[in-house]
């Protein structure tokens, strides 16, 4: 990864949430109808709403680095299977019968927040267009739509956001999967 898709990354992120706080600012200028759990627990007003936006993305794009700064894994055993590819990547070892913890090092640490800044970045745009559709929805006053989120939002939010989860997880390990594939193809090319 390199430097202009990071900075890409980075005014994507930003871009969508600024009209995402544009359009939330156009429904709901106090922020009475506001559906950001962090708004309705703390009750914020648009100076804590913006403070914790900017401290979200800034926590975001810090995470982010470790994703698109990662160096890629090295000696890697020919091989792995998908499955055993995701445990030698948490473990930096073959999955043996017995499972093992986690172990604290220096680079399982580098991996999981490479991980982590992948997840926090997909999950950042997912739910950035899924707040700017619900908002131009609810400007627009389509009726069906705001009779099934009244009967039905907070479960398709949540349920939502758990499958973006688990889609940006096998996401990851797709692409990390396939960088390694294509690695093992390259080396034994070059034998």
């Amino acid at each position: 990864m390199n430097n202009k898709q990071y900075i890409t990354a980075i005014t994507y992120i930003i871009l969508l949430r600024i009209i995402d706080l544009g359009l939330t600012f156009i429904y709901t200028p106090n922020l009475k109808y506001e559906w950001n759990p962090v708004v309705s627990i703390f009750n914020y007003s648009w100076v804590g709403m913006l403070i914790t936006q900017i401290l979200i993305v800034c926590l975001i794009i810090a995470v982010m680095s470790f994703y698109f700064y990662k160096k890629p894994l090295s000696d890697l055993p020919n091989d792995l299977s998908f499955n055993e590819y995701i445990y030698y990547y948490f473990h930096n070892e073959k999955k043996t019968k017995k499972r093992k913890w986690f172990k604290l090092t220096q680079q399982n640490i580098n991996r999981v927040l490479a991980y982590n800044g992948f997840i926090l970045m997909t999950l950042s745009i997912s739910i950035s267009y899924l707040a700017i559709i619900n908002n131009l929805m609810v400007i627009y006053k389509v009726r069906s739509y705001s009779n099934f989120i009244v009967q039905y939002g907070n479960f398709l939010y949540f349920t939502i956001l758990i499958i973006m989860a688990i889609l940006s997880f096998i996401l990851f390990f797709i692409m990390e999967y396939k960088s390694y594939r294509k690695n093992l193809v390259r080396v034994l090319i070059n034998k």
